[in-house]
Parts: C-alpha cells; structure tokens; sequence
C-alpha cells in the first residue's frame, strides 16, 4: 500500500458550489462518510461498467486516494473531483449521490492542457438530471472563478448515458477515434465550443496521425 502523504486542501472551510438541487464539496480524506461513499459508488455494476474496476474496496483505500490523488490534484489545479449531494429539506445533512469531475494529468506522463470533465451518479438516483446539473454547475464555477475556457468530454462510443450529459451541457461532438494519450481505445470526443478544431493544441494526438 502507498505510503500516505500529508496534503491539505486549498478550498476554504465549508467551500461549496450550490446548484437548485445540489451542493458540490471538496473531499475530505478524514471523513469517513466520504471515504465510505467513494467505496460505495465505484462498486456498482454501473461504475465498473463504464470505467471499470478500481482499488478502492474499503474506507482506508478511499482516504489514502482522496489524501494523495484528489487532494494533489486540488493543490496543482484548484479543481478535481468533487463530492455531489442532494439538498435536504430543513436541517438534515445533504445525502451523497455521486461525484463530479475536473481532471487534468500532469507531466511527465502523457497528458492534455485542458481539462476533461466527468461523472458517476448511484444508480437510484440516475435518470433525474443530477449528472447534467452537477456538471452544469462545476463547467460554470471553474469559468467563472478560474478562468477555464477550454473543457473536453470523453466516453464510451456505445455509452449513450454519458454522451447525452455531454450534449445536454452543451458541448460538441468532436468526432471517434483512437487518442495516444487513451492508448488503443476508442473515445467519443466532446469540446465546449469554441475550442480549436485542431486537437493537438491541447496536447491529444490521434493514434491514426
């Protein structure tokens, strides 16, 4: 097991992005109602499905990944992967129901300048619109706060839950093919518009090139 490394994140206490239904946190790698979550979601048929399977198959996996990858990325980026919870009414605590994501890798791995985003939603909750307000939320805040004009979108081609969030978040369809930085795999390609129609900018050069 990798040794745990002491991070701290940048964001401040209680740093949250609301939307009309949804608060959107930062992980906490000393909570364990995080660290359990994170075990939950990406156990499902459905995650494993879409993204496969992972490590994270207890709560202390979990809190040595959020401290050393979500909390880097936090500290190099100022975005990553976020914690999506569903607004209670009153004063109940919010419930969590999925992740949402920011993710950008960094040299000397192969790697691409602009970020891509994504997300996992429990199945109970899927089918509601969550993934498409979250990502909404997260796209508006990371323009609006750090600057970020440039945002890719990768799936499955045959995963047309994820294209269509995609699409209902207003990106383009860029095309499918196979990108150097996935290796051999086929990816659906998703660009905010705007963005150059000239993938090697951003640092993706198509395997067939």
């Amino acid at each position: 097991m990798a040794l745990e490394t002491t991070r701290s994140s940048p964001f401040p206490p209680g740093f949250c992005i609301s939307t009309s239904r949804l608060n959107i946190s930062p992980f906490d790698p000393d909570s364990s109602i995080h660290a359990g979550f994170l075990v939950r979601l990406w156990n499902t048929d459905d995650f494993i499905n879409s993204c496969g399977r992972t490590s994270i198959t207890n709560p202390e996996k979990a809190s040595i990944f959020i401290r050393n990858r979500v909390l880097q990325q936090y500290t190099v980026n100022q975005h990553g992967m976020f914690l999506v919870s569903l607004k209670n009414k009153d004063t109940l605590p919010a419930t969590p129901i999925g992740t949402v994501s920011l993710m950008k890798g960094s040299p000397p791995d192969l790697h691409y300048t602009a970020p891509d985003i994504g997300f996992a939603i429990l199945p109970e909750h899927s089918g509601k619109g969550y993934a498409v307000e979250a990502a909404k939320g997260v796209l508006e805040w990371a323009q609006s706060h750090l600057g970020i004009e440039a945002v890719f979108g990768f799936c499955d081609p045959s995963n047309q839950r994820s294209r269509r969030v995609l699409e209902n978040i207003g990106m383009d369809f860029r095309g499918i093919t196979g990108l150097r930085v996935f290796g051999a795999k086929t990816t659906a390609i998703y660009a905010l518009p705007g963005m150059s129609k000239d993938l090697a900018i951003y640092g993706l050069d198509e395997l067939d090139k």
